[in-house]
């Protein structure tokens, strides 16, 4: 058998057929998360805000009630609004990103890539925009409380010890809450999307 049998011999051979991704199913169980996400998000969003304008407004009213002395009290209240003005870009930056509902599954599975991402990106950077902020605030706040305080030097000072504790474990568990969720659920869900990604995209390759 020379060159050209062994070239008839393997055009007449029926093609392997490819395998096909079922793309109806993936699509469902993707919109499904993708819902249950953009949900999750709305309402941590929408929690922060509101719990950071309530305590916003106490802050100001006990500053506000404490007459001259409780003037620092004015810091906290702007920090305050400096996280909640995060959470309001969050929702900002939601609705200008949004999809059509006629958006292609590949245009919906690469924005929510993106959008993990940037949660990811976010939690992990959480000391920065977050904890720190409400932490300089509450203590500010707390500082300003004890300073006014009819009470001894000493009790001041254990209050304010006692406080410095509370708030180093408030950050620390913060902190690893944050990281723990990208850890057990962006990261897992980021791999899923991008092996997702990887298989369209060569699918779609090869029926091109």
């Amino acid at each position: 058998m020379n060159f050209d049998d062994l070239s008839n011999l393997w055009r007449r051979q029926a093609p392997t057929p490819l395998p096909q991704i079922d793309v109806e199913g993936l699509q469902r169980s993707f919109e499904t998360k993708r819902r249950r996400m953009a949900r999750t998000l709305f309402w941590r969003d929408m929690i922060e805000i509101l719990a950071g304008v309530f305590v916003a407004v106490v802050f100001a009213w006990t500053g506000w009630k404490m007459g001259p002395g409780g003037w620092p009290i004015a810091a906290s209240v702007i920090l305050i609004f400096f996280v909640i003005a995060v959470f309001i870009r969050e929702r900002v930056r939601a609705h200008v990103l949004q999809l059509a509902a006629d958006a292609s599954l590949i245009d919906k599975l690469d924005a929510d890539i993106a959008e993990l991402r940037h949660q990811q990106g976010l939690l992990l950077s959480v000391d920065r925009w977050y904890i720190a902020p409400i932490t300089a605030a509450a203590g500010i706040y707390s500082v300003t409380i004890l300073a006014n305080a009819p009470i001894p030097m000493k009790v001041k000072l254990f209050a304010g010890a006692q406080t410095l504790v509370v708030f180093g474990l408030s950050w620390w568990g913060v902190r690893a809450l944050n990281h723990r969720a990208v850890r057990k659920n962006i990261e897992p869900r980021l791999r899923d999307l991008e092996e997702l990604q990887r298989s369209l995209s060569s699918d779609r390759d090869i029926n091109t």
